[in-house]
């Protein structure tokens, strides 16, 4: 029997209605105010929202303030030139957090004459975390090559300034018989030579030198560490054991304690209900984690919202890997901020208080030394949440 064309009509229609509500992609349609039309079920998959409340409504409801103008401009343009626009944005999940999407969309007019714009949503939120990751442990990657030399060319020049500076006190102690005879060779006293010496100050001139120098040694040896390590030490340990040291050596610092309270800031245990092992250098990664706790004291000592100072410890396992998360309520970070936190030298703090080295240290023996992740979740006003991740291991 042959097929009448309104059976052919119907048919597509089903089979184009079937393969729209079933896409992975967001699926719409806008009228020329931008006010939702028509929303595929992949909304309320992707996003949280029932597409019925959804119709209706402006884009701009759900799309981040900075990034209207843009996909509005790009709508423009796809109705004027007939073409196809392409925009890349952030929309609002239903628990208020943001995800990435890529719309395509593509000016239609129906049998009635009606302009509207048919769009494809795809999120691409994993996505440009990845090259985010990526791009990061590349620039990670030259700057410890970088630090590396700076270390070796700075070391050189450095010893020999504390070296000349130990030289010369000795050159004026009364306590080496050399010092005394020259003295007596040139007709000084060299008791009188040390008094004037004391009276202007330039001992502790030359012990400021030293303590400066000793200071910038420190920074080289972190910034050689930081380019490079060993694997000596290491030891098969359940996470939630690693963080319960740690906060016991926390709790016991003495700039912990005295600087910045960590005794009155409440610690929220978010342990795995089974134990969860890693291989791991454990003096080193004691480090990672007593200095985010050092950072999240700092944070929460130095802001000033008034609630209660919390620091929250989770453990579980995500995507086949080992995972431990040290989260404040402090005062978060903005955006550019977070983009550099690892970075050697970088620092929110005064200066004297910190090298800018810390996370960047914690950064290569995550990365390099365990061949693990770590990344920094924040909004400012809300707080940070680090996030560290591991290959998982049996017990030993």
């Amino acid at each position: 029997m042959p097929i009448k064309p309104g059976e052919i009509f119907f048919k597509s229609e089903s089979r184009y209605r079937m393969l729209v509500e079933n896409s992975c992609d967001i699926i719409f349609s806008l009228d020329t105010d931008g006010n939702f039309t028509y929303i595929s079920p992949a909304w309320e998959k992707i996003l949280g929202h029932v597409p019925s409340e959804v119709v209706g409504h402006n884009f701009r409801d759900y799309m981040h303030p900075d990034d209207q103008k843009g996909c509005a401009e790009t709508i423009a343009n796809a109705v004027r030139t007939g073409k196809m626009g392409e925009f890349t944005y952030r929309i609002r999940h239903v628990d208020g957090s943001w995800r990435w999407h890529t719309f395509r969309g593509t000016p239609h007019v129906d049998e009635n004459g009606v302009l509207s714009i048919i769009g494809v949503a795809h999120d691409v939120t994993e996505r440009l975390r990845i090259e985010e990751m990526m791009a990061h442990t590349e620039k990670m990657i030259m700057v410890s090559g970088m630090a590396a030399g700076m270390a070796h060319e700075i070391n050189n020049p450095l010893g020999a300034i504390l070296q000349h500076a130990q030289n010369i006190e000795r050159r004026v102690s009364a306590d080496i018989p050399a010092n005394q005879k020259a003295a007596a060779e040139v007709g000084v006293s060299l008791d009188l030579v040390r008094g004037y010496l004391e009276k202007r100050g330039v001992f502790a001139f030359i012990g400021h030198i030293r303590t400066a120098g000793i200071r910038a040694s420190e920074i080289i040896s972190q910034m050689l560490y930081f380019s490079s390590r060993g694997e000596s030490g290491v030891v098969n340990v359940d996470l939630t054991a690693i963080l319960e040291r740690v906060v016991g050596y926390a709790a016991t610092d003495y700039d912990m304690k005295k600087k910045y309270a960590f005794r009155s800031i409440e610690v929220v245990r978010e342990y795995a209900a089974e134990p969860v092992f890693v291989d791991i250098a454990l003096q080193e990664m004691e480090q990672v984690l007593l200095n985010i706790l050092k950072n999240a004291a700092q944070a929460i000592a130095a802001s000033e919202m008034h609630r209660e100072p919390r620091i929250t410890l989770r453990t579980g396992l995500s995507n086949d890997m080992a995972q431990l998360e040290i989260e404040d309520n402090g005062p978060g970070m903005d955006e550019a901020t977070r983009l550099r936190i690892f970075e050697p030298f970088f620092t929110t703090k005064e200066v004297g208080v910190g090298t800018g080295l810390g996370l960047s240290v914690a950064y290569a023996i995550v990365t390099k030394g365990h061949h693990g992740q770590i990344e920094v979740q924040s909004r400012q006003g809300e707080g940070s949440c680090f996030v560290v991740k591991l290959p998982v291991q049996g017990r030993a």
